[in-house]
């Protein structure tokens, strides 16, 4: 993110278009921001967008990552909670 930009500011501004910036995602995700900079040069984490240097999240397409990450219980963990 742009040091010389208030983050609070593009907090905000993402927000009025529907999106995380990078701190918020961070936070949401529970990673530091250098575990989102590995995510995109390896391709993972959700879907993102350059605009100027910042980069931001819109919040449909981290729906869309989260729901790509839910797991189904397993038929062993349902049958020994039905027991």
């Amino acid at each position: 993110m742009n040091l010389n930009v208030d983050t609070t500011a593009v907090t905000k501004l993402a927000r009025l278009v529907d999106c995380f910036d990078e701190e918020g995602f961070a936070k949401l995700a529970g990673v530091k921001l250098s575990t989102l900079g590995a995510w995109r040069k390896r391709g993972k984490g959700p879907e993102y967008a350059l605009l100027g240097c910042n980069y931001l999240y819109p919040i449909s397409w981290v729906q869309r990552h989260l729901a790509s990450l839910v797991r189904a219980r397993s038929n062993t963990a349902l049958k020994r909670e039905l027991l």
